[in-house]
Parts: C-alpha cells; sequence; structure tokens
C-alpha cells in the first residue's frame, strides 16, 4: 500500500471512530447525565483520569469515579478526541513498565478494543498480533472485520476469573497451563533419563464426549501425567465452573514451539501414526522449517497388532526423547499408556490429526477465524462428510452434559446445604435470614430470563428460515397446485398454551375432502391410546404430501406462527381441540409451555411412539427445559428428519 492510500485509509478510520464515538454519546447521553447528578448529589467525585501509555508518552483517559457498569463511558470523549480508536493497541497503566514493545502503538493508537487482549483471552496470547494489526489498518473493509470480530470476542469471554492451577469436567482432571508453562513441563520430563515413556493427552469436546462414555479411556486419560485443554468448547465448559483457562493447548500450535525447545535442548522427535506417507511427509516439511531439528525417525500408524513389538523396537533403536502418537483418540492414549514400561522416549503425548496438517494434506484455520473461537467451522467445511456429527451433534452435546452435570453439582450442594441447616429452620423457613426469599426471586428471575432466551432464539431462527427456505416454500406451493386442486396451504385450529385456540398453518398434504373422509377411516387408527389419528399408508395424502410429510417440509408455515408468538421452535407438538376433549388430567400438563414445532419424542420416533409416552415426554421437557436443551433438540431434529424414523 502506497502512502497515499495509507492516509486515506486511516483518515476513513479516524471519521468511522469520531462517528461511532458521536453516536454512542447521543444515545448514552440519559445515563451519563444520570450518573453525573447522582453522584454531586451525593457529594461525590464525578470524573477521573488514568494515564496509559502511548505512542508519544502518556494517554489520560477520562472514566466514572466508580467501578461498576458502565464506568468506561466517558472514554467516547477520548475517541471522538482521536486520542484511542475502537480497535489498537492495548492501554498498558503508565505507572507498570511496557510489557510489550511500542510497535503495536506505532503501527495503531490505542483501543477499546484489542488484537493482543482479544487472542489473550482465546488462549492464543502466543501468536504476534502486530500483523494483525498492520492487516487491519490496511483498508475500512478489513478494520471494520477485525474490529467485529474482536467485539464479538469481548462479548464471548472475560477475563474477571480464577486461573485455578486445574479443573475437572466429567471427572477428567486437566492441567490449568499457558503455552510457555506447558513446554516448560514437556521439555524438563524429556530431559530425564530414559527409562520408561511418560503420557500427555490433549483433550476436546470431541474426547470428552468420548471419556463420558467409555470408562478405559476415561481411565486411562486421568493416568495421564498431565492432561492439557483444547478448543472453544472445553473453554467454554471451565468458564462456566468459574475457570479461565490460561491457554488454549494443542498440538497444532505446541508443535513448532516444541521443535524450537528440542533444538535448545539437543533433544529428537519421533513421529508415530497417520496415514502411510503422511508421517514422513510432515518430518519432511518440520526438517525444512527447522534444519537443526534432530527427526529420530517415522512410522505409520497402520499397523497391525503383531507388528507392535517390532515398532516399540524401532521407536525405541532411534533414540528420541519425545514420541508424538498421532492415531487418534482415543486409540493413542490407549496404546501409549498400554506400552509405556516398554517404550524409552521420556514423553509419549497423543496428537491427534496433527501430521495431517504438517503434511499439507489439510490447511490451517486462517489466524481471525482463531481468534474468534470458530476454528472447528474450518474443519467442518473441509471435511464435512466426517466432521459433521463431531461439531454439529457432538458439541452442543458436550455442552449440554456439562450444563446437566452442573445443574447436577448444584442441586447435590443445596441439598447437602438444607440437610445441614438447624431442625428448626427446615420447618420454619420464614424465620431464617432473606436467603430463603433470595433464592426464590433467583429462581423467578431465572425463569424470566429463560423464556426471553427462548423467545429471541425463537424470532431469530424463524426470520432467518424463513429468509433462506423462501425458494424451497414457493417451489413445494407450485408443486402441490399442480397436484391437487385447493389451497397450498391448510390451516387447522390447534391448542395452544393454557388452552388457547389458535390457527396453525401447514403445507397441505391431503386432498381436499380429508377431513370428510376421516370419519369411514377411523377403524383403521393405528396410533396406540385413540387419542391421535395415524395410518401409515392413509389414502388421503397426495404424493407431494407423502414426500413433505415425511421430510417434515409440510410443516415450515408454522415459522410464521412462531414469529407470531402463538408456538415456539420447542415444545409440545400442538394438539386438536377434539384431542385435547380426550384428555386425562395428567394429560393435560402438555397445555402448561407453549407448542413448539420439535420436541423430545419427535427426535426418538415420532408417530412410533405411543400417545401416553408421547406425553411423558413433553412433560420431561417442560420440567428440564432451557436454552441448552432447545439447542440440543434443535441440532437433534435434522438427523430425524434426514433419516425420517417415524414419519407418516
Amino acid at each position: 500500500m502506497n502512502t497515499q492510500n495509507s492516509t486515506q485509509v486511516r483518515w476513513s478510520i479516524r471519521l468511522l471512530d469520531s462517528a461511532v464515538a458521536a453516536l454512542a454519546l447521543l444515545i448514552c447521553l440519559p445515563f451519563i447525565f444520570g450518573v453525573c447528578v447522582f453522584r454531586k448529589l451525593q457529594g461525590q467525585s464525578v470524573f477521573e483520569r488514568v494515564y496509559v501509555h502511548g505512542a508519544q508518552g502518556q494517554v489520560g483517559l477520562w472514566q466514572f469515579a466508580y467501578q461498576g457498569a458502565g464506568y468506561r463511558l466517558p472514554q467516547l470523549l477520548n475517541l471522538l478526541k482521536g486520542d484511542i480508536g475502537l480497535l489498537g493497541a492495548e492501554a498498558q497503566f503508565a505507572i507498570e513498565p511496557l510489557v510489550h514493545t511500542s510497535q503495536e502503538i506505532r503501527i495503531a493508537r490505542l483501543g477499546i478494543f484489542s488484537i493482543s487482549a482479544m487472542q489473550r483471552r482465546m488462549g492464543i496470547g502466543f501468536e504476534s498480533s502486530e500483523q494483525s494489526l498492520v492487516n487491519a489498518y490496511s483498508s475500512l473493509s478489513r478494520y471494520l472485520l477485525a474490529l467485529a470480530s474482536a467485539i464479538l470476542n469481548r462479548l464471548m469471554t472475560s477475563e474477571s476469573r480464577s486461573h485455578a492451577s486445574q479443573v475437572t469436567i466429567f471427572g477428567v482432571t486437566m492441567r490449568n497451563l499457558s503455552m510457555n508453562q506447558m513446554l516448560n513441563m514437556l521439555v524438563q520430563q524429556a530431559q530425564r533419563p530414559k527409562h520408561h515413556l511418560t503420557p500427555f493427552a490433549f483433550v476436546n469436546a470431541d474426547c470428552l464426549n468420548k471419556a463420558y462414555c467409555d470408562p478405559q479411556y476415561h481411565q486411562k486419560l486421568n493416568e495421564c501425567e498431565a492432561v492439557f485443554a483444547d478448543g472453544i468448547g472445553v473453554r467454554m465448559a471451565c468458564r462456566w465452573q468459574g475457570v479461565d483457562l490460561k491457554g488454549n493447548l494443542n498440538g497444532t500450535d505446541m508443535l513448532p514451539l516444541l521443535c524450537e525447545r528440542l533444538i535448545e535442548g539437543n533433544l529428537s522427535l519421533y513421529l508415530l501414526g497417520g496415514a502411510p506417507e503422511v508421517a514422513h511427509q510432515a518430518a519432511e516439511q518440520l526438517q525444512r522449517r527447522f534444519p537443526q531439528l534432530q527427526i529420530a525417525g517415522t512410522h505409520h500408524g497402520y499397523f497391525h497388532e503383531a507388528d507392535t513389538k517390532q515398532v516399540i523396537k524401532k521407536i525405541n533403536q532411534s533414540g528420541a526423547a519425545v514420541l508424538l502418537a498421532a492415531m487418534g483418540a482415543p486409540k493413542q492414549e490407549l496404546w501409549l499408556n498400554q506400552y509405556q514400561a516398554k517404550l524409552t522416549p521420556a514423553v509419549g503425548i497423543g496428537v491427534g490429526g496433527l501430521f495431517d496438517f504438517y503434511s499439507n494434506r489439510i490447511s490451517r484455520a486462517p489466524l481471525w477465524l482463531r481468534q474468534i473461537g470458530m476454528e472447528w467451522i474450518w474443519r467442518l467445511m473441509q471435511e464435512p462428510k466426517r466432521m459433521w456429527r463431531r461439531y454439529i451433534i457432538g458439541n452442543p452435546l458436550f455442552l449440554y452434559r456439562v450444563y446437566k452435570a452442573q445443574r447436577a453439582n448444584a442441586s447435590l450442594k443445596a441439598t447437602t446445604q438444607a440437610e445441614a441447616q438447624p431442625q428448626e429452620t427446615l420447618l420454619y423457613p420464614n424465620l431464617s435470614d432473606s436467603g430463603s426469599l433470595k433464592r426464590c426471586k433467583r429462581i423467578r428471575l431465572h425463569l424470566l430470563l429463560n423464556r426471553i432466551v427462548k423467545r429471541c432464539l425463537d424470532i431469530w431462527v424463524a426470520a432467518i428460515a424463513i429468509l433462506l427456505l423462501s425458494p424451497l416454500l414457493l417451489i413445494v406451493a407450485l408443486l402441490i397446485r399442480l397436484e391437487s386442486p385447493g389451497a397450498v396451504l391448510f390451516c387447522q385450529q390447534r391448542v395452544g398454551k393454557w388452552n388457547q385456540p389458535f390457527t396453525m398453518w401447514k403445507f397441505r398434504s391431503m386432498y381436499q375432502d380429508a377431513e370428510a373422509r376421516l370419519a369411514s377411516l377411523q377403524q383403521a387408527n393405528e396410533m396406540q391410546g385413540g387419542v391421535l389419528f395415524k395410518m401409515k399408508q392413509d389414502p388421503r395424502i397426495t404424493r407431494v404430501g407423502q414426500f413433505i410429510r415425511k421430510t417434515s417440509i409440510d410443516e415450515l408455515p408454522q415459522l410464521w406462527n412462531v414469529l407470531k408468538g402463538e408456538m415456539s421452535l420447542v415444545g409440545p407438538r400442538p394438539a386438536l381441540p377434539r384431542e385435547v376433549a380426550q384428555y386425562s388430567p395428567s394429560d393435560r400438563r402438555r397445555l402448561e409451555v407453549k407448542p413448539g414445532i420439535t420436541c423430545i419424542w419427535q427426535v426418538s420416533g415420532r408417530s412410533d411412539i405411543p400417545f401416553d409416552r408421547q406425553v411423558e415426554l413433553d412433560v420431561d421437557y417442560i420440567y428440564q427445559q432451557s436454552l441448552m436443551a432447545d439447542l440440543y433438540l434443535l441440532l437433534k431434529t435434522i438427523p430425524a428428519v434426514i433419516f425420517s424414523r417415524g414419519a407418516y
């Protein structure tokens, strides 16, 4: 970029920052004015200045003279003046020595948001942020993208949490280390006398899902010298426990840094695993990048059990200090633990698909995706057939299991505390302090927030789905009209929350006289219980209707009911008035929540499930509903629709 273009871009960014500052000040003016009046009436100072390092010396940033919500709003004045930018270098107090070089400040002014803070919060602080800043300031569009990433990162993460030395998920204990601390641990272990191998492991959400279901893998992970946390899913789960991970530890980021440490310590490396030639190709790439690196040998991971003794002999004869095993979880951890007494490398690490990246078979996600914790999207795009179940199903399932485990722990803790209370307090809770009242208020607040979040999710998903699926909706409408005369959409009175009737919309999948022919078909009803009517070979259904019912396309117009607030995305299916008339008092529990497009029984067998069991599953949902449960059921609906089990 020439000097003239660079100047124009910087002026455009400066103008954008000022415009945003002016607009934000206008919006926040009532709040700022209220704070000023309140603090003056209290006889307290309103503003204070905090001095930080800048390109030309100290910069004084304005803020309210308290620590709490909105205390940094006065910095919009600094933004308007041009002292700072929306995106730039991370501010450091002037009373402390400047930790990083002034290069970032020379590239860009101080920023409300910074790339270095974004990377640190995501556990990749070891990556240089200077080049990212250069790229961000190369054009206005890149600046906006980088700013959007920084804002998203700030919303998703926090630094005001505990940095406990370890954290446990599903009974698997992980060490909370930075990348540098982990490398120190590995190199110190590699320098010890080689008697037998010491295993280490990385775990991500997929690994912990496997450990959740596989007791042997679970046991072997806890027998490792240390287990390291990898990925945004594990990071989110740790935050729910109030622990902030110091680093996002994975083999791909570790390997080049480990190679540098091995060169310094005159230690060698052995690569085991991957498809034939992959480990060898990875070794060649590493050798080009690090000419002084000692690679003791390589071997693919597709060897038979009978060849294990020969493979171990080859590894031991190589004299390697560090063994990288890329066989995939849980095979690599089970293999390292099984043969650790026979292996002489001091360190053994399970590294999954690491060699695929370093042999250039699979490309690494760009840094900007890693900065917002979305590297998994890149992996999914590269190998959708192999990775869709792991990410689309596995990640939400992992978070749901963590959520359930936390709720169970919280319930156990509350029960233990209740049992420890004096008997008088248990019999007469109103005689205690305000703890019971506070708990009730928290429960009400939780339920209110859950309803608000659920409604926001309904509106957001329904609106986007209608927009994206509009071409499909038009095609289906045309096919229905071509096969059978009559209206394309079918409306029907259904019963909603608290027995309130509403009009539900569907694509018409039957002939026009379907309702008139229902009475003559009641004898052929295949649904147990007699409340619902279902036939696998219903003569009233058209050919197009058979397809759209099997694929659930006929339900898509109900997204309009969701937008109107008559239905939700997840909830018990809306019943017909004649069906509700046959409900028992127990069955009427289904009417306590807003009906939905999908729910537990829709993803568990649909029409193959008897009515009594449907009611039980719906009631289970009512008492367990949450945002994570809704997301899990929505994702589980995808394979249920694809495979069409129980759909007719």
